[in-house]
């Protein structure tokens, strides 16, 4: 009765001994590793599987053989199969409860299958959450590394390069009082004129490595000053709609930071355009952001995953909004401007593990 009750079940079962061979299987497991009972029977565990799932049970600390009660302990693993496909597979393990000789319930789903256990579904849902969490704390940490790094080198320039810069700079006017040739002071003027420009452009670089604002005042300030200067280095209108309720922590606050500069820079180097627009908002319990020129535009795009030939910043973007599970979309029509508009979940929001 018992033999013809485990014979039927739904699911793929198999029995192992203590020394990892096989006892007993069910049809479901015959029809799933595709071998009948007798060639199933009698072969060791990793013979028909891809690693031994049993691990689990170590990893896991158990559970004790004996317990009424005992929690079944889940992992993914691969079967063998005789003609040669390797197949993922969800496992449940689980002791039998007053068996002192050791004996493990193996409960297989293949998972490409539509009919899962509920507990296989909810274990997975589980893995897939805990994978999302994992993720999630990865993106804070590589942000906040960035930024760290960012910091670095941007404490690196200013202490380093554009103080030799500001040395030569007082260098040359002791001598410009010193020469008195017409030609001489005219060469003079134009070293004096590139040494100006080159530390105008590294301390722009210290801006961008690390906006002075962003930690200190908010994003919408530090957007303020970064739309200030694409209005001054290339003579555009721009505006700035600050909807946010409340600051993002800092690392959502430094992604939302990085995809602006990104869409500001596309703007800068392809819109030929005349005003610019940066909305700051919320939505569907994240933030969201709206980049909107007046430029020439680009051929009719409106779309997640397509971006422009040429713009990598865009697809910078893109990775970075999917990497914290947002989106990024482009509507564009030609002689009509581009619209950039890219979501990041509030739930982005992770611990800071130090100021970056």
């Amino acid at each position: 009765m018992y033999w013809q009750a485990f014979r039927a079940a739904p699911e793929a079962l198999v029995v192992l001994d203590a020394a990892g061979v096989v006892r007993l299987a069910s049809s479901a497991a015959e029809s799933l590793f595709d071998r009948v009972t007798a060639d199933l029977v009698g072969r060791r565990v990793e013979e028909l599987f891809v690693g031994d799932p049993r691990a689990a049970l170590a990893a896991a600390g158990g559970p004790a053989a004996g317990s009424a009660d005992d929690e079944p302990v889940y992992t993914t693993s691969a079967i063998r199969r005789p003609d040669g496909p390797v197949v993922p597979v969800d496992v449940r393990l689980r002791t039998l409860p007053g068996d002192p000789s050791g004996l493990i319930v193996l409960a297989v789903d293949d998972q490409g299958s539509a009919g899962l256990s509920r507990a296989s579904l909810e274990h997975r849902v589980a893995r897939l959450q805990q994978a999302g969490a994992v993720q999630g704390q990865a993106l804070g940490d590589v942000i906040l590394n960035q930024e760290r790094e960012r910091a670095r080198i941007a404490a690196g320039v200013h202490d380093d390069s554009l103080q030799v810069i500001t040395a030569a700079m007082l260098r040359l006017q002791h001598l410009r009082r010193r020469l008195r040739e017409p030609r001489d002071l005219e060469l003079l003027g134009k070293l004096e004129d590139s040494l100006a420009l080159a530390a105008d452009r590294l301390r722009r670089l210290i801006f961008d490595f690390r906006p002075p604002k962003l930690s200190s005042e908010g994003l919408a300030p530090a957007t303020r000053d970064l739309l200030d200067g694409l209005a001054e280095d290339h003579s555009l209108v721009v505006h700035l709609q600050n909807r946010l309720q409340d600051e993002p922590a800092l690392p959502t606050r430094l992604l939302l930071f990085r995809m602006l500069q990104e869409a500001v820079a596309n703007v800068a180097k392809h819109a030929d355009a005349d005003e610019c627009t940066v909305i700051l908002g919320e939505q569907d319990d994240g933030y969201l952001v709206r980049v909107i020129d007046d430029g020439i535009g680009t051929e009719h795009v409106e779309a997640d995953f397509e971006t422009p030939a040429g713009h990598l910043g865009l697809v910078l973007m893109r990775e970075r909004a999917a990497l914290a599970g947002g989106w990024i979309r482009i509507s564009s029509v030609p002689g009509s401007g581009t619209t950039v508009t890219f979501w990041v979940p509030r739930g982005a929001d992770l611990q800071s593990k130090g100021a970056a």
